[in-house]
């Protein structure tokens, strides 16, 4: 993402780095390489081996410098957190061909989500407000208001849209932030497969289609529910008439 050169955006009232005059200290270190060094570690190891003791041994410094940089673990997780919410694009705002661009935005925060293990753990109970996320927000928000979502539906679209997200790619990395074994699709097949189909008639129908294991294909299910969902009730607020109100559900080929 394309950082602004304006003004400086104020911290959220619950920020928790701390904000010291850099050029006081004379040690090498700096936030970028902190936070740098934080993700190769949450990468390669995920959240449970993460320590500030790890991280000050990979820049060889003290633990203390780290907490003077940023102020306590769940601060330089705040910095990791916003650090890769920075890494997503958000195009311009082109309202003819919205519903593609707010599609790229999900299909782009899973990718940014698998590409950083452990990262929709430590999203969990944050409340994003760095310039990166507000950057984001805002961005999401002018395709959704280009798409003619009124005031309120923009919001909820925007905090729909990554609660999908999120909540798909945490059952996605399983427990522990990798993936799941595929196998279990196959067992649970095989299970539902065997059940009394007196009792369970529609599980024991489906129960091949339970073994499909293909993510991308779920999530490109999903988020096509959603964002059709959403050009629906765009129009559905809007009045429009039932002709208008059919090419708002079924899609026209896209342009872009």
């Amino acid at each position: 993402m394309v950082k602004s050169s304006g003004p400086e955006v104020p911290p959220p009232p619950w920020n928790r780095v701390l904000r010291r005059a850099l050029a006081d200290r004379r040690d090498p270190l700096n936030r970028e390489a902190i936070v740098a060094a934080a993700i190769r570690i949450l990468d390669d190891d995920g959240l449970d081996g993460f320590t500030m003791r790890r991280v000050a041994d990979a820049l060889g410094a003290g633990a203390a410098s780290l907490y003077w940089h940023v102020g306590s673990k769940e601060g330089l997780l705040d910095l990791v957190f916003e650090e890769v919410i920075g890494e997503q694009q958000v195009p311009d705002a082109d309202p003819t061909c919205w519903r593609d661009q707010l599609k790229d935005a999900a299909r782009t925060m899973r990718a940014t989500i698998l590409r950083h293990r452990d990262i929709v753990r430590i999203s969990i109970g944050r409340v994003p407000m760095g310039p990166n996320a507000l950057r984001y927000s805002d961005r999401v928000l002018a395709i959704l208001r280009a798409g003619g979502a009124s005031d309120r539906l923009a919001v909820l679209g925007h905090h729909l849209l990554i609660s999908i997200v999120n909540g798909f790619t945490v059952d996605e990395t399983g427990e522990r932030g990798q993936p799941a074994p595929e196998p279990i699709s196959a067992m649970t097949r095989g299970y539902l497969a065997s059940l009394p189909p007196g009792q369970f008639p529609n599980l024991v129908a489906l129960a091949d289609h339970f073994a499909i294991c293909d993510q991308d294909l779920r999530f490109e299910v999903l988020i096509d529910l959603f964002v059709d969902g959403l050009a629906f009730r765009i129009a559905l607020e809007r009045g429009s008439s039932h002709d208008q109100l059919h090419d708002a559900w079924v899609p026209p080929i896209p342009d872009c």
